[in-house]
């Protein structure tokens, strides 16, 4: 079976939600990517309500973009992290020939995340139990079902949306310190990275390509990189409507 991945990328906050949107959309077979943002920025989950419990007037006055993704959970800032996304139609994403559920697709792609983090030498843990906190506004606040955790702290969130066809999951890794800290956005500094509990520094490029192999010895694919460019017009398109206030302003 075939499937693509792309390139560890760099972009603003606009166009890697398009990208990963115009892979979703567009291509059945499933498509792995690592990327970047070139400053910082944040993200709302789906259904997150605009400028309820993060701080506003932090995001307008350091001129910092925001928008919000096609996956749901709680806002992600973007600033020191290494982010992922993979889509795929459900035909090509099963075990055992059988379609997988949401719970199932979380537990199969966290297995590859706890692998490629264990051969990196990090002392992790894969949370077996659900315990959100309804009212933060922070994705990385507690850790939900089958998400990566050092001591006790989680530092990969992840979050779907999916159609009739297939699904997107959309993730972020904690590495370092960024220009920012989280308590600017949250009010309280509630997350910690990987760089803070471990004690060790990491490469953002290294890791990338380290999970990128434990996905590709994971995942019984044949792997074929692609190229998604952000000057085609069917992506610009999309980084367009990111931009727009109200689909950022909808809930």
């Amino acid at each position: 079976m075939k499937a693509y991945f792309v390139k560890l990328g760099c972009y603003d906050v606009f166009t890697n939600m398009a990208v990963d949107e115009y892979l979703y959309k567009n291509i059945k077979e499933p498509v792995l990517r690592f990327y970047e943002f070139s400053k910082p920025s944040v993200t709302l989950g789906y259904n997150q309500r605009y400028g309820s419990r993060f701080n506003m007037d932090f995001i307008e006055s350091s001129s910092i973009p925001i928008t919000r993704r096609l996956t749901g959970g709680r806002a992600v800032f973007h600033d020191g992290d290494l982010t992922y996304s993979i889509s795929s139609d459900f035909e090509f994403f099963t075990q055992g020939g059988n379609s997988l559920d949401m719970v199932s697709r979380y537990k199969k792609i966290s297995d590859v995340f706890y692998q490629g983090f264990k051969s990196m030498g990090m002392n992790i843990d894969l949370n077996e139990n659900k315990s959100m906190k309804p009212f933060s506004s922070n994705c990385f606040d507690t850790s939900s079902i089958y998400e990566i955790t050092v001591k006790d702290f989680k530092i990969l969130g992840s979050a779907q949306v999916f159609s009739e066809r297939g699904f997107l999951q959309q993730g972020t890794i904690l590495v370092k310190n960024g220009v920012y800290n989280p308590s600017d956005l949250y009010g309280e500094n509630l997350q910690k990275n990987i760089e803070n509990l471990t004690g060790m520094v990491y490469n953002i490029k290294d890791m990338a390509n380290g999970l990128y192999s434990a996905f590709f010895e994971m995942f019984n694919y044949e792997w074929e990189e692609i190229n998604v460019s952000a000057a085609d017009a069917n992506v610009a398109e999309l980084v367009e409507f990111y931009k727009n206030s109200d689909w950022i302003k909808r809930v």
